[in-house]
């Protein structure tokens, strides 16, 4: 058998930061030794189209397996990225008529039998992780109704099977580096971490905006850190990789896990950074300095609302209190810091305005004279089917239950849509101010 493997382009055009592809990379080293095998990362060309038609065109593959990361780039943009896969899916077909296309990753997972009746080129489809499935649906015979969570058509119908039980973190395939190459990513980028680590899948909380417990489950399956630094060190070690991105939902929860892959790192003395999104209540002061020991280079948070009202409303399980108790715990560790806020939430209404300028203050105040503060991103909350808070907005009749939310739609009412260009002109100012060493 002859396979391709192709991420599809879900960055804005251009753009000169790139993630490597760490799912199509581990199914890729699954792909048997004696089949042939391609692969495409199209995020690497400024026009990844004639990149596919070549390889298509040169490899001849039986099958042709793509992933689609992301369904739009969110922060407000209304951008949709159906528009690569419908043209790969077209493409494909058009050279190969009687080729094989397989489809999965995290964006179709979440709206795998909508994409599927949108795309008749694809064949088969894969929800969630693929590692399981992924070997069953490239060989010659398959039977599609025993492969868990695979998408398939018969007689003009869409078919879902049922889910399987998630793969045990310990037992994820290695990334396949010859295919996918290390070192295409790491010279393209300046600010972010270009290759992701996982540490573990799924995620306990319930956020109402978030679809994590939908694409890894509920429950939190947790990675050996000797394994998790052992991937590290060998990226290191043979690519030159010195920074990396921790892909977990939460990277400091469960703290005895993460306080075990700390001591992991501090234990083997590796010359590497790392960045990944904490938990604003389970930080003190002691893991934090523990965490820069151990080559924490940058936090990410993602409290998300500004005041006591809107964290409750989120299910964020977080108080206002929390969020200025961890930025008090970064700025006294001199630790880089983002923040992450959504905006103009369900039921906000001018006290609430008030106290997330209070809120809002009161941080950038914390952070003033350290000057750690790298960003503070505000967004609105993007509407997810199945999503908690997406189900109570259609209970209240402030969403249509018909609202085709494949599409990117924003929760952002008109009385406070001006809020977010305020605070980030806002925060704009206080950034240059504190850089500069000015009292604003």
């Amino acid at each position: 058998m002859k396979i391709s493997l192709v991420q599809l382009p879900t960055s804005h055009h251009g753009a000169g930061e790139k993630v490597y592809p760490l799912g199509l990379s581990r199914l890729s080293g699954l792909v048997p030794a004696d089949d042939t095998k391609s692969a495409l990362d199209m995020n690497l060309f400024p026009d990844p189209w004639p990149e596919l038609k070549q390889m298509i065109e040169n490899q001849q593959p039986d099958i042709v397996a793509l992933s689609l990361r992301n369904i739009d780039p969110l922060a407000g943009h209304l951008v949709s990225y159906l528009s690569a896969l419908k043209t790969a899916a077209a493409l494909v077909r058009k050279l190969l008529p009687d080729s094989r296309i397989l489809v999965g990753g995290p964006a179709f997972s979440l709206f795998g039998t909508r994409l599927m009746g949108a795309v008749s080129e694809i064949d088969y489809g894969l929800v969630g992780e693929g590692e399981r499935a992924f070997p069953r649906i490239i060989g010659k015979d398959i039977d599609p109704s025993s492969v868990p969570d695979l998408i398939w058509r018969k007689n003009g119908a869409i078919h879902q099977n049922p889910s399987g039980p998630g793969i045990s973190l310990d037992e994820i395939p290695p990334m396949d580096r010859i295919s996918f190459n290390p070192a295409d990513y790491i010279r393209e980028n300046a600010y972010v971490a270009a290759v992701g680590i996982e540490g573990k899948r799924g995620c306990d909380l319930s956020c109402g905006y978030c679809v994590y417990p939908c694409l890894g489950g509920g429950k939190m399956r947790l990675r050996h850190p000797k394994k998790i630094v052992d991937e590290i060190e060998c990226l290191h070690r043979e690519h030159g990789i010195a920074l990396f991105h921790f892909t977990d939902s939460v990277i400091n929860r469960p703290v005895d896990h993460f306080e075990a892959l700390l001591e992991e790192f501090i234990h083997r003395k590796l010359n590497v950074n790392w960045t990944g999104f904490f938990r604003e209540d389970a930080l003190d002061r002691r893991l934090a300095e523990r965490a820069r020991a151990a080559g924490l280079i940058a936090i990410y948070f993602s409290a998300d609302a500004l005041t006591d009202h809107g964290l409750k409303r989120l299910g964020k399980r977080l108080t206002k209190h929390d969020i200025l108790t961890a930025a008090t715990v970064t700025a006294q560790s001199h630790i880089l810091t983002m923040c992450h806020f959504l905006l103009n939430l369900p039921g906000d209404g001018e006290a609430d305005v008030v106290e997330a300028w209070e809120t809002l203050n009161r941080l950038l105040d914390i952070h003033a004279g350290p000057a750690n503060l790298g960003a503070v991103i505000f967004n609105h909350v993007r509407l997810y089917p199945g999503a908690p808070l997406t189900k109570r907005l259609i209970r209240s009749r402030e969403l249509s239950p018909n609202t085709d939310l494949l599409y990117p739609i924003y929760y952002n009412p008109q009385r406070f849509a001006h809020l977010l260009h305020e605070m980030e002109a806002h925060c704009h100012g206080a950034g240059i101010f504190s850089r500069l060493k000015m009292n604003p």
